[in-house]
């Protein structure tokens, strides 16, 4: 079966355009920028050939996001809004000469992300395919993912069970690196075993039997089993005083898109419609 390596190309732009080039500060508010251009190109290109022959990829498709539009803005407006520092200066052009040098896939509103997890769960390919990320999100994407800047990194395969699992983990804790907050109150350690145990939580309702209080409703919440991991997951959010439609966008902004759920434009991930 040949293999074909889906390689997430932001990230390799922004570490070949940032390593080749140099800031200097001569002081008196006088600063000046180096940046070589060609270097970039050269770093990105050994790169990709590097992970083409570490892989013993037969093909691959680089994986570009449009810069322009992304659908998650308007799903949470202030999405990836905390990404306010200044751009390496090639990092476009880099792009560009990526999309136009290699075999590449880049959609209207997309992330790269987006562009592989579609690629990565299209059915019936006959090929083999390989996500190549550093980007943890891709975990939320059934398939075969190589994560190349982890200590011994290699080929682990996710599967559609964990995968929805971690998009639901995501959903809880949120991602401050792509500015989704996820639901107040929730750290990794919760969410992980809230999901594995499907146990959440539910308010129960006591009447004060003494004091001066007494005759009165005391609300507590406590933990209560649920069905499915997305119960569990708006307990939480019920909990913290917000609703389903704040589930809901936290859950969007988390999600990966996969095969079946683009068809022109991204088809927003709803519960209980998992692809």
């Amino acid at each position: 079966m040949s293999r074909a390596l889906l390689i997430d190309a932001d990230l390799i732009a922004y570490r070949a355009s940032a390593a080749n080039q140099k800031d200097y500060d001569w002081g008196g508010g006088v600063v000046s920028q180096w940046a070589d251009y060609d270097a970039a190109k050269r770093q990105a290109r050994e790169e990709i050939e590097a992970l083409m022959d570490e892989l013993e990829g037969d093909r691959l498709v680089v994986c570009l996001s449009d810069d322009i539009v992304n659908f998650r803005k308007e799903v949470f407006p202030a999405y990836k809004s905390n990404r306010t520092g200044e751009r390496p200066a090639y990092l476009y052009d880099l792009k560009e000469w990526l999309f136009e040098t290699f075999p590449s896939d880049r959609r209207t509103a997309l992330e790269a992300d987006d562009v592989m997890g579609i690629l990565a769960t299209e059915p019936g390919t006959g090929e083999e395919r390989i996500m190549v990320s550093s980007d943890k999100d891709m975990k939320t994407v059934p398939g075969l993912l190589y994560r190349p800047h982890l200590d011994n990194p290699k080929v682990e395969e996710i599967t559609a069970v964990e995968a929805d699992d971690y998009h639901l983990y995501q959903t809880l804790i949120g991602d401050p690196t792509d500015g989704y907050p996820g639901c107040p109150g929730v750290g990794h350690v919760k969410a992980e075993r809230a999901l594995r145990e499907l146990v959440g939580v539910a308010p129960v309702h006591r009447e004060i039997t003494r004091g001066k209080n007494k005759g009165q409703i005391r609300t507590t919440w406590e933990a209560a089993s649920y069905d499915t991991p997305w119960e569990v997951v708006t307990s939480f959010y019920a909990k913290a005083g917000l609703g389903l439609a704040d589930a809901l966008t936290q859950a969007r902004c988390a999600r990966i898109l996969r095969h079946g759920e683009w068809n022109g434009r991204p088809i927003l991930w709803h519960p209980g419609r998992d692809i």
